[in-house]
Order: structure tokens, then sequence, then C-alpha cells
């Protein structure tokens, strides 16, 4: 049996005989961009000689654009997902003819529903991993993890940080694995190059740091400052967020910081890594909601060799300070960030190198040939 146990340092990669097809549950996935396309590019890169393909259950709108995820393996589309109704079928269904199957960003009710297929004559959970990226933490979360006692004894229950391992362990997953998180370095991404731009990389929200960043804009432009600063204000979260980001993101553009670049609109897979080269990344997220949580956009940063400034008591903090490759920052103010790039700047070949050198661990820890061998494996 699979214990609660960190990956670190990385496990041998057990041999698997390349038979075998994951099945992955995303219905949020839509495009061949953003993090939930780049967690599937990442395994299909690292699966050959492990799985023989890799079948993902998407977004309708996703069809057309899943075979270009494809790398090491080929990468196909299933029959797409609409509704909870249909992820729930589509589980029931890869679970059923004996597939490794992966949901990639699970949460309580998806045990709760694994455990229904399970009473209702499915094949033993064991094949089924669900992936968590925060920690269980609500009370109806935990009441839903509490009526899936099956789910919890044979369910692979995959964390991306130890708090949300231990959250998971705490509520008797009795197959809870912190796994580092999937992801590979660009080809050839540069360097220890010189300095460009201040970056707030991703969509711009509040407890990302967007208001600290917009008062950032606002004291640059006080101080007659130019340092091209680039903010990406795309929506996101629109149903949970909207009005707020909105008000923060006209403060940001009424600031009249004339270093200041804001793009209303997402950028391409190309130009989203292009971005990291010669960046100095903004990252001052809330404890409360990324204390446990994986920062993509400081992983993504990080393996392209930009040093990060991140927040103290964070994931995205402790990676930072681990390698000296940025500030952690202990209070979330724009005079803590404003001195906090002035720090970073005025040694920026120590940090650029700092960050480099990080690139060539995190590219090794994360390498997601780990986490392909453990799907196929079933967590053995």
């Amino acid at each position: 049996m699979v214990t609660g146990r960190a990956l670190y340092p990385p496990r041998p990669v057990p041999a698997v005989n390349g038979s075998a097809s994951l099945s992955i549950i995303e219905p949020k996935l839509r495009g061949p961009s953003g993090h939930y396309a780049e967690f599937v590019r990442a395994l299909a890169a690292r699966a050959d000689g492990i799985l023989r393909s890799i079948d993902v259950v998407a977004d309708p709108r996703a069809r057309e654009y899943v075979a270009s995820l494809g790398g090491g393996v080929p990468v196909v589309a299933s029959r797409p997902a609409s509704g909870t109704v249909s992820e729930i079928a589509a589980i029931g269904a890869s679970i059923r003819a004996g597939r490794p199957t992966l949901v990639l960003t699970a949460n309580a009710s998806h045990a709760l529903h694994a455990d229904w297929l399970s009473f209702a004559g499915a094949h033993a959970l064991s094949g089924l991993a669900l992936l968590y990226h925060w920690p269980i933490a609500k009370r109806q979360a935990r009441i839903a993890i509490a009526l899936a006692p099956r789910a919890k004894r044979h369910a692979l229950f995959l964390a991306t940080t130890r708090g949300v391992r231990d959250s998971l362990a705490a509520a008797g997953c009795a197959r809870a694995i912190e796994i580092a998180y999937p992801a590979t370095r660009t080809a050839g991404a540069p360097m220890r190059a010189p300095f460009r731009h201040l970056l707030m990389a991703g969509a711009a929200r509040i407890n990302k740091g967007l208001d600290v960043v917009a008062e950032l804009a606002e004291r640059y432009s006080r101080e007659g400052r130019d340092l091209p600063l680039l903010v990406q204000v795309s929506p996101k979260h629109v149903d949970r967020h909207g009005s707020r980001e909105d008000a923060v993101v006209r403060r940001l553009l009424d600031a009249g910081y004339r270093g200041l670049v804001a793009d209303p609109k997402a950028p391409d897979r190309a130009e989203y890594a292009a971005r990291f080269t010669g960046a100095l990344v903004l990252a001052p997220y809330a404890r409360a909601q990324f204390a446990h949580g994986v920062s993509g956009i400081v992983l993504d940063a990080l393996l392209r060799g930009a040093p990060c400034i991140a927040t103290e008591g964070t994931w995205a903090g402790d990676l930072v300070g681990r390698f000296d490759a940025g500030i952690v920052l202990r209070a979330r103010t724009a005079e803590e960030l404003a001195g906090a790039v002035d720090a970073i700047l005025a040694r920026w070949d120590h940090y650029a190198a700092r960050a480099a050198e990080a690139s060539d661990a995190l590219v090794v820890e994360h390498d997601p040939r780990r986490v392909v061998a453990l799907l196929a494996s079933g967590g053995r």
C-alpha cells in the first residue's frame, strides 16, 4: 500500500511496459495554452516507454487542439465533458475499462462520486488518481470526503504540496502522496539574460497582488520612474472576482505610470514563455490563499531563469527563498515591493545566476516522467 510520503528526494522511475493508455479528465481544458494544457503536454512529453497514449476528456472546444499537446506519446480527444453528469460518466467509463485515470483538478465531490461509482459496481478504484491543488479545508469538503470510505481506501490521492497532502491524510485518505508538479523547461530558454522588465504574469487578480502592483505603479508615477512594467489584465474567474478586479485594474491604468504595459489579452504559449526572458517576476500573493498552493507562474519563471519576488509564508516564497533566486517579502506593501525591486536590480547578475541554478535543479525535481510512472503503475 502507498503511504503518505513525499517524493523528495525523487523516487526512481519504475519499469512499466508502455502498453497502457492514461485517461485525463479535465472539463476546464479549453485550448492549447494555460496550465491545464501545459500539464497534459508535460506528461505527454515524458511518457514514451511508459504509456501508449493519453486520452483527454475536456471541454468540447478543446477537441481541435488536443492533438497538439502530444509529444513523446500521442494525445487524443475522448468524448467531451459538459457538466457534472458527463464528467462522472467519463470517470466511470474509464475505470470500468481498467485504464489508469487522472482527475486533473479534483475536489472533495470527486471522491464522493468515485465512491458511488464503486458502490454501483464499477471496477476497483485503485487505478483512479485524484489530483488536489488546494488543502481540504471547508467543512462541506471534509464531510464529502468522510462519506467516501471506499474511495479513501482505494483511490490514489495526489497532492501538489506538503500542506495539501497533510490535509488529505488528516481526512483519512490512505493513499495520499505529495508529487512535484509536472513541468518542463523550454528548449533553449535564455538564462542569465539582462534585465528587461518587471512582469506580473498570468491573469491579474487581487489575491495574487494586483492591488499591491497597482500601488507600486502609483508610487513609480509620483517618483517619475519608467521601469517597464508588464501586467496581463485579461479577465479570469469573473464570476468570483469580476467587479473587484475591474476596480483595481482601473486603478492601475489610472496611475499614469509611463512604464506600464497593460496587456488586455492572454498571450499564446510562445509569447507567455518569451516574457520571462530578462524578467523580474512580481508575485506578492496573499498568504491565506497561497500558503499551500503551487504557483505555476513562479515555477515557470524559475524554470526559465527569471528571478522572482514572492511572499513569505507561501509555497512560492519558500521556493524563491530556497534558491535565493529573488527576494521574499515579509509585508505585502508597495513600499516593500519597491525596495525588493531595487535590491534585485542592484545585484541583477547574482539573482539571475541563482535563478538559472534553480532552473537546473527544478527541471529534475519536477520531471513529469515520475508522475507518469506513478499513474501508470497505480501508485506502486
